[in-house]
């Protein structure tokens, strides 16, 4: 399945403390094919990621990794999507 997943920031002035290791989650997420493509939103802080996962409770759980995530410093919205 694939998912528009929507990332907001809740808290951007701790997000510097888990930038490191936010950034090596989520090439690792990358590199084992869950995140497909992720952007960074330029209008405020956030993301947009499109995800492939077996329902939205694995995108949840795998998501879950990302330091700013496990920290409660972003919160996510899940769309389902598919292919046209």
């Amino acid at each position: 399945m694939y998912f528009h997943v929507t990332g907001t920031v809740t808290d951007p002035g701790r997000l510097s403390a888990h930038a490191e290791g936010e950034a090596r989650v989520l090439r690792e997420l990358k590199a084992d094919g869950v995140v497909l493509s992720a952007f960074r939103r330029q209008d405020r802080p956030g993301a947009f990621l499109l995800v492939e996962a077996d329902d939205v409770q694995d995108a949840q759980h795998q998501l879950g990794r990302l330091p700013y995530a496990a920290n409660g410093l972003l919160t996510f919205e899940y769309i389902e999507v598919s292919r046209l």
